[in-house]
């Protein structure tokens, strides 16, 4: 397997987590934290982007790379548009850099 179907496939596992199985992951947050869903979808989402750039490297399906890339770099700012910024006053999900002024 060449490494932007690793990637794309990476992607899939990604879609699906957060989409069929989205009853499962919201059972490991009540029970346990946020913390294990979050570090999945951010090292899918880094391991992602790096096999595209690996694609990119290696010069191995050009376009299949760019777009393996592209998506891994939106699952790293879907990361920490869900989990590390806080809104409308409610605190993020994963404290960071977060004060109480």
């Amino acid at each position: 397997m060449s490494f932007p179907y690793a990637g794309l496939a990476l992607q899939i596992v990604f879609v699906l987590f957060i989409t069929v199985f989205d009853s499962w992951r919201a059972s490991i947050i009540n029970h346990y934290s946020v913390y294990p869903p979050a570090l999945f979808e951010l090292s899918l989402g880094i391991l992602s982007t790096l096999l595209g750039l690996y694609g990119l490297i290696k010069r191995d399906k050009i376009t299949l790379s760019l777009l393996v890339m592209g998506f891994g770099v939106l699952i790293c700012l879907f990361f920490v548009f869900i989990y590390l910024l806080p809104e409308a006053g409610i605190p993020p999900a994963i404290p960071w850099l977060y004060s109480k002024n």
